[in-house]
């Protein structure tokens, strides 16, 4: 008996656990801040000119023309696009369990600069992957190129690791401030200093980066307010199905109780009818016992009276 209330007890524990641990994820989105000369965003089918203020989500993909570039804020981090590039949002979700940020994007050619302003939590991650590398920062601002399987990071500020996406083998490398390093097929990595051509491209593109606009930063605020709600919603609904999932078990567990003591008087009213049942059927015994005696008796006198 034991045995059943424990797997009986488990399973709702259990569903729980595989209930609060089901991911659940609001989405974040980037806007337009600026651009100039041909900027196309690709999204699924639909393929359109970027204009300022158009938002930018998970999946999309933005593409430059020759001499074009464009600036997307997410809050308070900002990716330059620079020209003839195409590049991927890869992520833009916040954990609503824990309100933690991931952002990604796909390199797939050209060159993008990231400003990661916003200083990261403990499980916030930035990410940016290419055919060749990964770069994943903590809060810094760094330059990342794909050009015809090289790959190359540029560390302004902070530290990036690098990763080997085309030698996997290789061991990561960590690029500190004015370090870059060039990531290409069956070649070590080595960190260097950067180079003046990309320094001098770096200090183009800070003074070039525009603050952003009073009104992106108002679709900002109202978008963090609505993610920060929806996160403390998240909580109230975990913690009440928690309570739920406690209050189940423990209903479970008495159920079992008073269905183990049932099955005790059970067992125990079994047991006293068997003994009464024995107890008559000796007593039957006996009575037909002494019924046979008795029979017997006159036979026996009769015997000895014979043979006196």
């Amino acid at each position: 008996m034991k045995k059943i209330a424990v797997l009986i007890i488990l399973v709702p524990v259990l569903a729980a656990g595989m209930a609060c641990k089901k991911e659940k994820k609001a989405e974040r989105f980037g806007i337009v801040n600026f651009l100039a000369g041909t900027v196309t965003i690709i999204d699924g089918e639909k393929k359109a000119p970027a204009r300022v203020g158009d938002i930018v989500k998970k999946g999309m993909v933005i593409e430059t023309g020759p001499s074009s570039f464009v600036d997307i804020y997410f809050q308070e981090n900002a990716v330059k696009i620079l020209e003839k590039s195409s590049v991927r949002v890869s992520d833009l979700a916040v954990d609503l369990k824990d309100g933690s940020e991931k952002t990604g994007f796909n390199v797939y050619r050209g060159r993008a600069f990231m400003k990661v302003a916003k200083k990261l939590a403990k499980n916030d991650s930035f990410s940016v992957t290419t055919p060749t590398a990964t770069a994943g920062v903590r809060g810094t601002e760094f330059l990342v190129s794909e050009d015809n399987g090289k790959g190359l990071v540029v560390c302004v500020d902070g530290e990036v690791r690098v990763e080997s996406e085309i030698s996997p083998d290789q061991k990561a490398v960590l690029v500190p401030e004015d370090k870059e390093v060039v990531v290409e097929k069956d070649m070590p990595m080595t960190v260097k200093d950067i180079s003046a051509e990309n320094r001098r491209l770096i200090e183009a593109i800070r003074k070039d980066f525009r603050e952003m606009k009073q009104s992106l930063r108002e679709q900002f605020e109202k978008q963090r307010e609505e993610i920060r709600k929806m996160v403390e919603d998240q909580k109230k609904e975990n913690r009440e199905m928690v309570q739920q999932q406690k209050d189940l078990d423990r209903k479970n567990i008495e159920d079992q109780k008073a269905g183990d003591r049932a099955n005790i008087e059970g067992i125990k009213g079994d047991a006293s009818a068997a003994g009464t049942e024995a107890r008559e059927g000796v007593d039957r015994q006996k009575a037909e016992a002494g019924r046979n005696l008795e029979g017997v008796k006159p036979a026996i006198e009769k015997y000895d009276t014979k043979y006196e």
